[in-house]
């Protein structure tokens, strides 16, 4: 490096911080920047850019200890609310991308003794072999380095079978499945591509999944068109034996008063079924009922998602991305990736943003009177509506003062003792 800059480091990371605040600005941008303003090659602004990235990434950054794979943007159903289908090329993850992600998360986790691996898709199991590639790395990999390795998927289970079954179990994989209640219900938004039910796909392979994982989660994805049914839904999906449910809306679609109304009566009457069933010795969970205000209040803007901070996505062709929702809600066009397997995260702006290093409170938020319990909204669905990543979206916003209506029905039906176990859950997830 040239003495000359040996002389002015103060004044030199004063100038690189106040770049990298700059929105946009990456690794190149500061390559550019260092070679104009300091006269330096292009060899000694890499050099100096990559040290300056390297040490942010040991001071500044948290560990990334979570990955999502995207094995495959191909999928056995069309489910017509996904946020992948149709906006994203079908992109397979090969075997040379897929080793470069495992040693990705293993050489950013910072040596953290617990790391997570999703597999997500399209559907996941339409790369099984390369699924089993991953697992059998990673856990090779965390032998040599003493820590553990945590799988899940998100599943359609239509292509669950005994022996693959065996396998997840051995390997530890945990499944969830998507199903949104019973057969009128499931089939409205997810259909097999020829048009015909996919429930029954799932329904027989019940018994075989709880065989090896009797603890079953079902993802429900509500639609407008099925919020005052989802009650029943539930009710439906604990008689086939699933014990946790994921509870989420479906996005990208317009949710009027009415039907955000609906949504709020029936997770109320979900809690109510819900407390039922737990009396009477049932040990279900439900994750959308598992935070109270108390619970929820001083989190400040965006506290809630770990995307782009502990969390990455990893895509078939190997880009980075915070979550995988934001790379499939609007497909890929106008959002930048945080970087590559290739080149490692090289958005480092937008990174101090997710991590919280920037301030990224809106004036709007300033002055909502759900400020102090708000985690500031989805990124994908504020990018989808505002074009922006931190400005929450308007159905966003109507959705928090539903989900604060819940929370305060919830609690009295619920009680004290559910809480504290929801706490002790996370808890031990987070230890």
């Amino acid at each position: 490096m040239k003495e000359s800059l040996r002389k002015r480091p103060d004044r030199l990371s004063r100038e690189i911080q106040e770049h990298l605040r700059v929105p946009g600005a990456d690794l190149k941008s500061l390559r550019v920047y260092l070679m104009e303003r300091e006269n330096l090659s292009f060899l000694e602004a890499e050099e100096l850019a990559g040290a300056v990235a390297e040490r942010l990434d040991r001071e500044k950054f948290p560990p990334i200890t979570e990955m999502e794979l995207m094995l495959t943007e191909e999928c056995d159903q069309r489910c017509d609310y996904c946020f992948v289908e149709g906006k994203n090329n079908h992109y397979r993850m090969d075997g040379e991308t897929a080793r470069r992600a495992v040693e990705f998360l293993f050489c950013h986790s910072r040596k953290r003794p617990r790391l997570k691996i999703l597999f997500f898709g399209g559907e996941p199991l339409l790369e099984y072999d390369r699924l089993r590639e991953v697992v059998e790395d990673a856990e090779a990999r965390a032998a040599e380095t003493g820590q553990s390795v945590i799988f899940n998927m998100t599943t359609n289970a239509s292509l669950l079978d005994r022996e693959r079954c065996e396998y997840l179990a051995a390997h530890r994989v945990k499944y969830l499945v998507s199903i949104d209640g019973p057969r009128e219900v499931h089939d409205r938004h997810r259909k097999r591509p020829d048009g015909k039910s996919s429930y029954g796909l799932i329904a027989e392979n019940i018994p075989l999944m709880k065989k090896y994982q009797p603890w079953l989660g079902a993802r429900i994805t509500v639609h407008p068109d099925t919020a005052g049914e989802l009650p029943e839904s539930f009710s439906h999906l604990v008689e086939l034996g699933f014990s946790q449910f994921l509870i989420g809306p479906a996005t990208g679609i317009e949710w009027t008063g009415r039907d955000l109304d609906l949504y709020r009566d029936s997770m109320i009457e979900i809690a109510r079924r819900l407390k039922a069933a737990i009396d009477r010795g049932r040990k279900l969970r439900v994750n959308a009922l598992e935070e109270s205000l108390k619970m929820r209040a001083g989190k400040k803007l965006y506290r809630g998602c770990r995307a782009g901070r502990q969390s990455v996505t990893v895509t078939g062709e190997g880009e980075i991305y915070p979550c995988s929702k934001m790379l499939g809600v609007m497909g890929r066009e106008g959002l930048n990736p945080l970087g590559s397997l290739a080149e490692g995260i090289t958005a480092i702006h937008d990174r101090l943003r997710y991590c919280g290093l920037i301030p990224t409170a809106s004036s709007a938020c300033e002055s909502c009177r759900w400020e102090d319990i708000c985690t500031g909204g989805c990124f994908a669905v504020n990018w989808q509506e505002t074009g922006e990543i931190f400005r929450p979206s308007p159905s966003e916003c109507r959705f928090q003062e539903r989900i604060v209506e819940i929370m305060k029905a919830a609690e009295p039906i619920l009680g004290e003792e559910y809480f504290r176990a929801a706490v002790k859950n996370l808890q031990r997830k987070l230890s």
